[in-house]
């Protein structure tokens, strides 16, 4: 990672501050805003239950095996992905710029006090948002050939074409998203176990705009099954543009104005609900859209604080250079999925 500095090198007067980089913050595990997984190595087994039972009449006898209580237990083990974040970096480069300033004496000694704290301090940050976006954008290599040879379909039971295109144009990336390992995943629990496509509930989407955004809610919502409308615990999961499309929908001027959606408090401690269900807010594609209990999404991960770990040392045999490692191991899984609703899948 070569340090890319642009400008002139000669030390005039500055301004203080460094005007840095907007980061998108990684919330999803800060706040774990879903069922974040600790602990794990790869190989994970991921258990899931469902247990059935059926009313018969009075037996005041011998209790036999009638098979009227099912308990069913299902194991899918899931691999975890290692993944680096790591570079070089110059700090020769910065001879004759303001950072210079804060060298220590002596020609050997190029490393600046300043630009850590300034600059390089701005790494961790930009992994945090490069995790968030790749936890609810992107699908590997592989996964992008198994869902576009998927037949695409109306009807429940299969996946849309829209979402076969939206997957397509989504990065590349080395884990699914929540989003595509909902759409795709080899869970044992399925209707038809392993690798396939999901057991979601497809809502059909279009293009959201502030003018149908609250239409679209409401076909998300009415899509989904009454267990999880009635469950105060169920969230949606939206794209980061429906907060600035909700608000111009509240806010629209006219007799049309209907205030759909509830905001309280505002700034850090703002909060949107759409009928008593709370909004997440995240680098979703625009395409889709998710209602469900938030703990039936997963990210297992080894250790969520391994993404704000940065290994910063010196480069052997004399190189003035040092080097910048991040190591992270994680992978996205979905049960329940007979209670996910996917507008757009």
């Amino acid at each position: 990672m070569p340090i890319n500095y642009t400008g002139t090198t000669r030390n005039y007067t500055e301004l203080e501050e460094i005007q840095s980089e907007l980061y998108q913050d990684s919330k999803t595990l800060r706040e774990a805003k879903i069922g974040i997984e600790e602990g794990h190595k790869s190989g994970t087994d991921v258990y899931e239950s469902k247990v059935t039972v059926a009313m018969t009449a009075l037996n005041t006898g011998e209790v036999a095996a009638t098979g009227d209580i099912d308990l069913d237990v299902q194991k899918t083990p899931v691999s975890l992905v290692a993944f680096n974040y790591e570079d070089r970096i110059s700090d020769n480069a910065l001879k004759g710029t303001r950072f210079e300033k804060s060298m220590k004496a002596g020609a050997f000694n190029v490393v600046s006090d300043e630009f850590d704290r300034k600059v390089l301090i701005e790494i961790q940050p930009a992994i945090g948002a490069d995790i968030e976006n790749k936890l609810w954008n992107g699908a590997s290599a592989a996964t992008k050939i198994a869902i576009a040879a998927l037949t695409p379909g109306a009807g429940q039971g299969s996946i849309t074409a829209a979402a076969q295109t939206a997957v397509a144009a989504m990065p590349t990336t080395l884990f699914d998203s929540l989003i595509v390992k909902i759409l795709y995943n080899d869970s044992q629990a399925k209707t038809v176990a392993g690798a396939g496509l999901g057991n979601y509930i497809k809502v059909t989407g279009t293009t959201i705009t502030s003018a149908n955004i609250a239409a679209q809610y409401a076909a998300l919502y009415g899509g989904a099954p009454s267990k999880v409308t009635d469950s105060p615990d169920a969230e949606f999961f939206a794209p980061l543009a429906h907060r600035q499309f909700i608000k111009l929908a509240n806010n629209a001027v006219g007799a049309a104005q209907q205030v759909n959606f509830l905001v309280e408090g505002s700034g850090a401690n703002e909060k949107i609900y759409y009928n008593n269900h709370l909004i997440n807010f995240h680098p979703i594609g625009s395409t889709f859209m998710v209602f469900t209990l938030p703990k039936y999404l997963k990210v297992l991960t080894d250790d969520k604080s391994d993404v704000n770990t940065l290994q910063i040392d010196k480069v052997a045999n004399g190189a003035m250079q040092r080097y910048i490692k991040n190591t992270q191991a994680m992978n996205t899984f979905v049960t329940n999925q007979r209670y996910i609703t996917l507008y757009g899948g």
